[in-house]
Parts: C-alpha cells; sequence; structure tokens
C-alpha cells in the first residue's frame, strides 16, 4: 500500500509525566502502522525529550515526528497536514491548539475527531466511553471520548500482536534470558546469582523506597535490584552517598547486605518489556509502564501519578479493587495495604516481609490476571473498529 493510499492519523501528545505519554503515543502510533496499515504524524511539544526517547527506539518509518511548537506554525501549513488526516487524536485529553481547531472547523472533509482519555479502573468509565463531545466550531465536527479499561465497554489495553507469545518465551527460557539480559546491559553477570530474587524499580521520587530497600538488605535471600537512572534513583542518591562515595550512574553495581543494586541506562520499550519479564516483582509507575507489567504477567506495585486533590488514590483503589479479586482475603488485605503505604510514602518494611513468601502465589495470579485481558481486544484494533465503524446513535 503507497503512502498516498494509506489512512492517515495525526496523534499530539503534550508530554506530563516524563516519558510516560509519549512512550504510550509511540506504542500506539508504531501498532498503527504495523499491523492496522496506517501512516501516523506525532505531533509531541517536548522535542528534547523526544530525541532521547527516540534515539533508544528502532527506526519506524512509517512514523513522522513533528514537533509541537509555541508558537503554532503557519496556519496553511497546519490546515494542509489536517485536511490529509482521517483522524486526529488528543492524546490523554490534551488541548489543541487553536490554530488545529480552527483547521479540523474549515477543512472540507473534517477528520473523526478523538479525546484519548488516560486509563482508569473507575466505574464509570465504561458509561463515558465512546460518548460524542459536541463542538460549536462547525457541524460537521465529529468527536468522540475514547477510554482505555480494563473490561468490556471500555477501549481496552494496548498489546501489540506477539506480545503474550514473547513473554512466554522469555519466561520458559528465563535463565538463559536473563544472563543474556545481564550482559546486554552490561551487568557483571559473575557477580549475580542465577536464583536471587529479581526486582525492577521504575517509580517516581518515593521517601518510602529506602525503607522497601533496607528490608530487602536484611533479608536472608539474595536480591537484584535493577534501577534505571531518573527518578527512582534521584530518591536514594543522598542516603547511598556515603556508601558508594558517588552519585550512582548507569553500569553501577552496588552491594548492600543481601542486596545488589544494578543501575542501567535508558532503554528502548522492547528491552524494557524484556526487563518486566524476567523479573519476580516490577515497580512501576504512571501508565506506560503499569500496563506493560499486567502484561508481563507477574507481582507488581503501581506508583501512580501523584494528583494534588488525591483524586490518585480513588483511582488506585479502583484498581486494586479489580485487581485482587480472588485472592486470599488476608492476602489481599496486605498487598491493598502495602499499595496505599507506597502510593502515601510510608514504611513498608513489614508488609514487604509479609508478602515476599507469598510471591509464588501472587504469581499465579498475575498470570490470571494477564490472560483476563487478553480476552478483550486491544486498544488500537478497538479505535480503527471505531474509527471505521462509530457506534450507531453516537454520531453529533
Amino acid at each position: 500500500m503507497s503512502d498516498s493510499s494509506r489512512p492517515r492519523w495525526t496523534v499530539f501528545c503534550a508530554m506530563v509525566d516524563n516519558f510516560g505519554d509519549i512512550g504510550v503515543c509511540w506504542r500506539l502510533s508504531r501498532q498503527l502502522v504495523h499491523e492496522h496499515g496506517i501512516a501516523v504524524e506525532l505531533w509531541v511539544d517536548d522535542w528534547t525529550a523526544l530525541q532521547r526517547f527516540v534515539a533508544a527506539q528502532p527506526p519506524e518509518p512509517g512514523i513522522r515526528l513533528q514537533h509541537w511548537s509555541s508558537p503554532w506554525p503557519q496556519a496553511d501549513s497546519v490546515t494542509a497536514a489536517i485536511a490529509d488526516s482521517d483522524v486526529v487524536i488528543e492524546a490523554f485529553g490534551c488541548e489543541l491548539p487553536g490554530e488545529v481547531k480552527a483547521a479540523i472547523a474549515h477543512t472540507a472533509r473534517p477528520p473523526l475527531w478523538i479525546n484519548l482519555e488516560y486509563l482508569s479502573a473507575e466505574d464509570w468509565v465504561a458509561g463515558c466511553h465512546g460518548l460524542p463531545s459536541p463542538q460549536n466550531l462547525s457541524a460537521a465536527i465529529r468527536k468522540f471520548f475514547f477510554f482505555p479499561g480494563f473490561d468490556k465497554g471500555t477501549g481496552g489495553l494496548l498489546r501489540e500482536a506477539g506480545l503474550l507469545d514473547r513473554h512466554a518465551h522469555w519466561q520458559q527460557h528465563q535463565l538463559a534470558e536473563r544472563q543474556r539480559w545481564w550482559q546486554k546491559l552490561g551487568l557483571d553477570s559473575a557477580a549475580l546469582m542465577s536464583d536471587m530474587l529479581m526486582i525492577s524499580i521504575f517509580s517516581y521520587e518515593n521517601p518510602a523506597l529506602r525503607g522497601l530497600l533496607q528490608a530487602m538488605t536484611d533479608a536472608d535471600e539474595p536480591v537484584l535490584c535493577v534501577i534505571p537512572e531518573g527518578r527512582s534513583l534521584n530518591a536514594l542518591h543522598d542516603g547511598l552517598a556515603g556508601v558508594h562515595g558517588k552519585r550512582l550512574q548507569a553500569g553501577d553495581m552496588l552491594r548492600l547486605g543481601s542486596l545488589t543494586l544494578a543501575v542501567t541506562a535508558f532503554s528502548s520499550q522492547d528491552d524494557y518489556d524484556h526487563l518486566l519479564s524476567l523479573c519476580d516483582f516490577n515497580l512501576v509507575r504512571g501508565e506506560d509502564s503499569f500496563v506493560r507489567a499486567q502484561w508481563a504477567g507477574k507481582p507488581m506495585l503501581w506508583h501512580i501519578y501523584p494528583q494534588h486533590d488525591g483524586v490518585h488514590m480513588d483511582k488506585l483503589n479502583a484498581f486494586m479493587g479489580r485487581y485482587l479479586q480472588g485472592l486470599e482475603p488476608e492476602l489481599r488485605l496486605r498487598c491493598e495495604l502495602l499499595a496505599r503505604c507506597w502510593n502515601l510514602g510510608e514504611d513498608c518494611r513489614e508488609l514487604w516481609h509479609y508478602l515476599r513468601p507469598q510471591l509464588p502465589d501472587l504469581q499465579q495470579h498475575a498470570r490470571k490476571w494477564q490472560q483476563k485481558l487478553a480476552e478483550q481486544p486491544d486498544l488500537a484494533t478497538n479505535l480503527v473498529r471505531f474509527v471505521n465503524r462509530p457506534p450507531a446513535g453516537l454520531t453529533p
């Protein structure tokens, strides 16, 4: 299919949560290109962060990158770009510039306009998914809300073809894959034990992290914690400076009692999926790593994006209420407490000591959750179906 005959979608991404927003938009764009034959133009406001992100990824010729600058480019060029688009997506409900809205309103064939919202497990999501959003700009404009979600009646979750098969392969050959992963990232595999508990940590700055690592340091079982350079490491630097003598950086390994800390550089999304699959427990944040950890089918702890009004705790509770269904009551209660304490920055040491022996049960539960989610169509497929066949009665 030539570029001129391919459907064309334009995606707008305003970066809020470091690389999480662009991570979701990149995965979506890549899947639209590879699995649905769509040409994607991706506009991103933080050009510096985008360049760092893209440098770690394989090249994607089907995705055209554009700088969402301020002031906006010439109106004529914007109008031409929008006129060629079949779909315009506001990722995470970002507000489109006035020039883009005007271009949508004045083009002869306005594109379908989709407000792709943040992921939430709250009950109201299914009732709002797919609803029209009437606009005063033009009667010809069709705009809809599209909500990712965890069950029927929502837009589903991002999941490219073959993802679960890759996880199954990695986990079936876990020892060899771990050795290969350590070597690829330059970790000293000779200093690591094949049977040690392996944990990934990708969180926001969190005062609870030191206590959690202290619990692992004092335990009898050896633990390897993999921490990418970034916000998780920022929370540890002051406390580790006296031990290590300098700020930790990519390639460093630090032994503290039973705990080994390994710092890695910013990696590609595929390498991060590989890491999640090989770990026994994953600490994740935001939306992108949060969803990818669920597809890995391993126990996890979510650091939800904090909001000043505290509404993020309602979202956390809504997810935990779904995710923990079926667990034995005492284990479920402790998991809920761990999630709450972790997100409030409170001491998690005793909770970790309780939950560490329960990891085999949590592993089985995570695999069941993975398979339950996989029964639903993925987000990109649902978006394409929605665009090609909008639900009856929803056209404004």
